[in-house]
């Protein structure tokens, strides 16, 4: 029986529907949650969009008038109160920062065979408008890991074709991991972070300043947003630019720092405001306590998900500083620490890390024959 090994990832020691059982299951415990900590306030208000009392002119419309009134009144009941406008805040820092890591994957080249995670717009379409957390734990996650078992094999496979039972030189691997994992082009440097800031952030503010239907009509629709204003950015800055080649980010403080900060700085803010605000008297009323709960619990299995996805994909360092910095910075700056750690995870275990395993089964019987093992007549 295989061991497990901690100096390698857990997505690349079990096979994917193993990997994939806690997703599911942290679905499934979502449901349950939802369902028994749900309040009575909850259906009440969808029986008022399904009777057209509730925001008539967005309620008439039909078939999808109902949900599409319950779930514009969510959010108006949740930016209510400036208890629930700072809670709120918190909630849509650390989607800014997922969004942001999300694009960056998107960009890399190692995930361009990938169309779930190359083209992200209709998956978190779907999750802001329908799925909340399910999405996560059942379409976009699991599309990360198999990605990520994918690439594997493909470097396995080129390593045999190419090098045979050569040695290669470190600095050789370490070159072509780093083009492997950088970004197709230079100019999604800039339409990344442009992108989310008027596509997600802008839009988020004018909820939470308005509060209003239009408003938060205009939020939720932020994927098919972020997906123009990045098109166009990435296309402007294309065709001014003389070098428009694959970049690899990490290596660039600077230019980390350029995709990094907004939401990084939106969740300190966002943070801190929160701290703030329950030193004051809760001005909540009881629906928008029954909204923000609903909301809470959707994104807190969310974060649970990516917990899992960091520590199966990059180890236990990157889960622990997730973690802990949420705490002191917010779940969105700690976020943008984490991603980095884990790209330094995921690098250093795709340098050395099939060497390591490499040693660990020479230890057992030379004679095993692996998964992976190419099979010579």
């Amino acid at each position: 029986m295989a061991r497990i090994k901690v100096n390698l990832p857990l997505v690349h020691q079990l096979p994917l529907q193993y990997v994939l059982i806690i997703p599911i299951f942290i679905s499934v415990l979502a449901a349950l949650t939802l369902t028994i900590h749900g309040d009575v306030n909850i259906p009440l208000l969808y029986s008022q969009c399904h009777a057209r009392s509730r925001l008539p002119a967005i309620s008439h419309l039909p078939v999808l008038g109902a949900p599409a009134c319950f779930l514009v009144s969510t959010f108006m009941l949740a930016t209510a109160s400036m208890r629930g406008v700072a809670q709120l805040s918190v909630l849509l820092a650390f989607l800014g920062a997922l969004l942001t890591a999300c694009r960056v994957e998107a960009a890399r080249t190692c995930n361009q065979r990938s169309w779930n995670i190359r083209s992200p717009t209709l998956s978190w379409l779907t999750f802001n408008l329908i799925g909340g957390t399910f999405v996560w734990d059942l379409w976009i996650i699991p599309a990360f890991l198999k990605r990520a078992k994918d690439v594997r094999v493909e470097r396995i496979k080129q390593d045999a074709m190419e090098f045979g039972q050569a040695s290669r030189d470190l600095f050789e691997d370490e070159e072509r991991i780093m083009l492997e994992r950088s970004l197709t082009t230079k100019a999604e440097v800039c339409a990344i972070p442009i992108a989310v800031a008027i596509g997600f952030i802008a839009p988020s503010i004018l909820m939470l300043t308005l509060r209003d239907a239009m408003s938060v009509i205009v939020w939720l629709l932020f994927p098919l947003w972020v997906a123009v204003v990045h098109r166009i950015i990435k296309f402007a800055v294309i065709e001014l630019s003389r070098d428009d080649g694959p970049l690899y980010l990490e290596s660039h403080p600077l230019l980390v720092t350029l995709v990094y900060a907004l939401p990084f700085v939106a969740s300190l803010l966002s943070h801190a405001f929160l701290i703030w605000n329950l030193f004051h008297k809760d001005d909540s009323r009881q629906m928008t306590h029954t909204a923000l709960k609903f909301m809470t619990i959707d994104y807190a299995f969310i974060a649970l998900t990516v917990l899992y996805w960091v520590f199966v994909e990059s180890g236990i360092v990157p889960t622990v500083v997730m973690i802990a910095f949420s705490v002191f910075l917010g779940p969105g700056a700690a976020l943008c620490l984490t991603w980095l750690v884990r790209e330094k995870a995921i690098c250093a275990f795709a340098i050395s890390g099939e060497k390591y395993e490499s040693d660990d089964e020479t230890d057992g019987d030379d004679s095993t024959v692996h998964e992976d093992t190419p099979l010579l007549n």
